[in-house]
């Protein structure tokens, strides 16, 4: 699962997105990360994968340029 949530005291909640293949935790320099859709499209604008929903697959610009579902990615794009 790469999608995670942090509740805080105060009743914010975060959303913090990784990379399924590797790791890698998306950062954003913004306060894109209130909200899970909005940390999805920044993310796919830096060049992730991502998947739809919550639960699914999300990659990283480096993982999804040499895996099979780059092919999607693209393809989605144009």
């Amino acid at each position: 699962m790469s999608g995670r949530t942090y509740d805080w005291s105060n009743g914010v909640i975060e959303y913090e997105l990784r990379c399924d293949s590797c790791g890698q935790v998306f950062e954003c320099g913004d306060d894109s990360y209130y909200s899970w859709p909005v940390l999805c499209a920044a993310a796919e604008a830096e060049g992730w994968s991502i998947g739809s929903g919550f639960d699914g697959g999300h990659e990283c610009a480096g993982c999804s340029s040499v895996s099979p579902r780059a092919g999607l990615a693209a393809a989605r794009a144009a």
